[in-house]
């Protein structure tokens, strides 16, 4: 099968969708499968990969996000389409795929009404409401939705999306995984007896990222660090109010797959954004062996099985740092969660496993069935 995937991001930006993107275009070709890219150009970044398609860019109003100019000379031909943002890439993916009369699926990675606040010229109400109307549009064109989550389902549903809806998580390569924890904690000076609380994902407004900060200042009392992985525009604010404070460790960003060794470091996950349909980097934890304490939010409800292996907790402060202490200060109920993690990981978010799902998906398509799951 030949594969044509429409992206608005894709590497070197790092991101859960480029990272979610990449993940599946290498398990398809592992099937045996034909996967082109099509996603905007970054200066100075040359591909190595003769299966990916440049758009031109100019830069964006967000750090090294580039807006995509959806020209190319060239499709190759292809059994279907899959576009992975709604915007310009989508666009022209949608309309190539009705010129070809081929099956166009959507995979919905992201609540953008949770991201309103960069539109800051247009009233919060009008801007959601301006983003349900084009989606309901958008969606209109598709012939499968991919969700990540039955949150994000949920969302689709109540906006009166009513195209046939899979939900397929976003898969993690468990074989980029090793154990560096001794290594990496000598790199940043983390003594072997402190706990370390970890953190990895833009450091953004978005992701809600000062939260973890003010739940950090709460446990003083306790031999414990926290570890921020990732880049973004909170990077130098964060970098210029933790007063020095050394149990406080900035990584900057680390490019993936190298990303994946470095949740080694931690022995718990925290997690306060509000804004995601999967948190990709939750199932990445999980197959670390991590347990999670996270805000509740409802596309982390697939992800999380609070009790089990982490505990999804009311937005309020008190209550993750209760939870977070539970866990810092039991050893026995940290390494069950930490089994009971892993196991399902494996389990559900295997990169080879959600492949093979969306393989079904675009399988029922090329044949003719689009019954809604």
């Amino acid at each position: 099968m030949r594969v044509a995937f429409f992206a608005d991001s894709y590497k070197p930006y790092l991101s859960g969708v480029t990272n979610t993107i990449e993940i599946l275009a290498n398990e398809l070709r592992r099937l045996g499968h034909r996967v082109y890219i099509l996603a905007p150009r970054y200066p100075g970044h040359a591909d190595t990969d003769p299966d990916i398609i440049r758009f031109p860019s100019f830069a964006g109003g967000y750090p090294k996000f580039r807006l995509a100019i959806p020209y190319v000379r060239e499709i190759p031909e292809v059994d279907i389409i899959h576009a992975h943002s709604p915007f310009q890439a989508g666009l022209l993916a949608r309309f190539v795929a009705r010129r070809r009369r081929i099956p166009f699926v959507y995979s919905f990675h992201t609540l953008f009404t949770r991201y309103v606040h960069f539109a800051r010229f247009i009233p919060a109400g009008l801007a959601k409401m301006g983003i349900i109307a084009y989606l309901q549009a958008f969606c209109r064109g598709t012939d499968k939705i991919i969700t990540p989550s039955e949150m994000a389902k949920r969302v689709l549903r109540a906006w009166k999306i009513q195209r046939p809806i899979e939900v397929v998580p976003s898969g993690v390569e468990l074989h980029h995984f090793s154990n560096r924890r001794a290594e990496l904690r000598k790199k940043y000076h983390i003594p072997a007896e402190a706990k370390v609380l970890l953190y990895a994902g833009r450091l953004s407004k978005e992701k809600n990222i000062l939260f973890l900060l003010k739940m950090y200042s709460e446990l003083r009392t306790h031999n414990s660090i926290l570890v921020l992985i990732g880049g973004g525009p909170l990077l130098k604010k964060i970098q210029e109010t933790r007063d020095n404070n050394q149990t406080i460790i900035l990584t900057g960003e680390i490019p993936y797959p190298e990303i994946l060794s470095y949740y080694s470091i931690g022995d718990i996950f925290v997690f306060s954004s509000t804004t995601e349909t999967q948190g990709l980097v939750l199932a990445e934890a999980k197959a670390a062996g991590l347990p999670i304490v996270a805000l509740f939010a409802g596309g982390l409800v697939d992800s999380v099985r609070s009790g089990l292996d982490g505990y999804l907790v009311p937005r309020n402060m008190d209550k993750f740092v209760e939870h977070v202490k539970r866990l810092l200060g039991d050893d026995n109920l940290r390494g069950e969660m930490s089994r009971a993690a892993l196991e399902d990981a494996r389990e559900r978010f295997a990169s080879d496993v959600v492949a093979k799902r969306v393989e079904t998906v675009y399988n029922s398509l090329i044949k003719g069935g689009q019954n809604d799951k």
